[in-house]
């Protein structure tokens, strides 16, 4: 029995430094108290994999994502979270520290990240954000029905 409190409490451990994937479309969501949902937006001209986000005490890993813009929703806790890594090709890219593109989630909210165009400039990592929250919202309702009805749009917004 005392075996099984250490294997639990390291099993644990070992689950939470774990990178997360994200929600399955039109699942809805239960939040923890210290929780929020953040809500990813990319826009890639390229194919891009390992699109890797760091904050809060978690690692949020998109594993592979197509040409075109995506959404991708991670209930995680809530915090600072920031674009650290993207693999393009046969290469890979870490943000450099300070230049970033990174996003708050609030406990029990929706966090919109903005909508990130990681791209590869003259062999650097670029990453533009622009803020476009009825793209969001349509892409949202379209591929998460159940999590728009959760988190309704604020009026006027």
């Amino acid at each position: 029995m005392s075996m099984r409190m250490p294997l639990a409490a390291g099993m644990a451990a070992l689950l939470s430094a774990c990178a997360m994937a994200p929600l399955p479309q039109d699942q809805s969501v239960t939040l923890y108290p210290d929780q929020g949902l953040a809500a990813v937006m990319i826009d890639t001209l390229d194919p891009l994999s390992q699109v890797t986000f760091q904050g809060g005490g978690a690692k949020l890993v998109v594993a592979a994502v197509p040409p075109g813009i995506g959404l991708y929703l991670f209930p995680t806790r809530a915090g600072r979270y920031c674009l650290t890594h993207f693999h393009f090709a046969s290469f890979d890219f870490a943000a450099q520290s300070g230049m970033q593109q990174c996003f708050q989630v609030t406990a029990g909210a929706l966090s919109y990240s903005g909508t990130l165009a990681p791209r590869v400039e003259d062999g650097k990592p670029v990453t533009r954000r622009v803020q476009d929250p009825q793209g969001f919202r349509v892409l949202l309702e379209q591929q998460y029905p159940s999590v728009a009805r959760q988190f309704p749009a604020p009026p006027g917004g």
